[in-house]
């Protein structure tokens, strides 16, 4: 397993703090959004927080590593809500029960040995009965760019629950093997939606703060839709509103399936 590690204090420290507030959408809010702009608004941190880590990269003590001899990190596309002390916690939410994730991976496929997503349950307080609800591997390729990885239909996200994910790289440095690592939250939310993918549901979606559907069904309307000029607007748009912009201009790689 090469799940990252080191975390297990802060969160400990965080669960002090309080409950997990419920962040079901309540029927009031359902309210088509006349806005014709995608502008994503930051729902309220749970009192429990999400600390995290959006970026992961770099050699570290020196070694050379080509590979890994490049501006560019390792990025989870969610975004981070800073909260004191200068804990980073990177979160959203979802409606879906086998949600998307996002990464911009800026590493050549032929470097990349080995790549794994996971999936945590870590409701209780105590760390030693926090329980792995999923764990898989794939294979990477057409990067550098931005990678979907779709949870298998057979893992259901409980509603009003944080997960904690987990997702590392196994970089070749030299013969030797260098884990990049990124982690961060997520958490399903009651929200009364449609099967449609379209720009009005992104709209809302982005609106509500439903981060995940809102990225994800943006996508595939980009990918239906290569040349229009609107939806890499709304892209660029959704992206800086989370203090991504930088990445927005990567191109979306067709990978990958999670085994």
């Amino acid at each position: 397993m090469m799940r990252l590690i080191g975390l297990g204090l802060v969160w400990v420290l965080a669960v002090n703090q309080g409950e997990v507030h419920s962040s079901s959408i309540k029927q009031s809010q359902l309210t088509p959004s006349r806005i014709s702009a995608v502008i994503f608004n930051q729902p309220p941190l749970s009192s429990r927080g999400a600390p995290g880590n959006r970026q992961g990269g770099g050699t570290r003590d020196g070694r050379n590593c080509a590979a890994l001899d490049i501006k560019e990190r390792l990025t989870a596309i969610v975004p981070v809500v800073e909260s004191p002390p200068k804990i980073n916690n990177v979160w959203g939410l979802t409606v879906s029960a086998s949600p998307t994730f996002w990464f911009y991976v800026p590493y050549l496929a032929k470097d990349i040995q080995a790549a794994e997503l996971e999936l945590w349950d870590e409701t209780s307080r105590e760390p030693r009965n926090y329980q792995q609800i999923y764990q898989g591997t794939f294979t990477v390729k057409g990067t550098p760019g931005a990678i979907a990885l779709s949870l298998p239909s057979t893992v259901k996200l409980e509603t009003d629950k944080n997960y904690h994910w987990y997702l590392s790289l196994n970089i070749n440095c030299n013969g030797e093997d260098e884990s990049i690592n990124v982690n961060g939250w997520i958490q399903r939310v009651k929200f009364q939606h449609t099967a449609l993918v379209n720009r009005q549901q992104v709209i809302l979606y982005a609106q509500k703060g439903i981060w995940y559907d809102a990225l994800t069904q943006l996508a595939q309307l980009r990918r239906r839709n290569p040349k229009s000029k609107t939806l890499v607007t709304d892209w660029h748009k959704l992206l800086k509103d989370v203090g991504l912009k930088e990445i927005a201009n990567k191109p979306l790689v067709p990978c990958c399936t999670l085994e």
